[in-house]
């Protein structure tokens, strides 16, 4: 007697560009090409130096806790947020 399979789902074809990257060099090429671009560039510098300043701060609470309980939890969050770098690499 045969055996009946399932054929396999056929994949989609995959884009060349996903949405969010069509979206950020969209909006890139207006902040770079409108008159305010200063101000907004401006802001996603600070924005960039604040997470960098709370990386730092969580580093620093993961080994320097006084409880294991806080090392833990500093080592957690700093791993979530280092999660959003594209090179960073994702090991527990």
């Amino acid at each position: 007697m045969p055996e009946h399979r399932r054929r396999p789902r056929p994949t989609p074809p995959r884009r060349a560009w996903s949405r969010p990257a069509r979206t950020a060099t969209a909006a890139a090429a207006v902040v770079l090409l409108a008159p305010s671009g200063r101000t907004a560039l401006a802001y996603a510098g600070a924005g960039l130096l604040l997470l960098l300043a709370l990386t730092a701060v969580l580093a620093l609470g993961a080994v320097y806790a006084p409880t294991p309980a806080h090392r833990t939890a500093a080592r957690r969050t700093l791993h979530l947020l280092l999660r959003l770098a594209p090179w960073y690499a994702d090991r527990p």
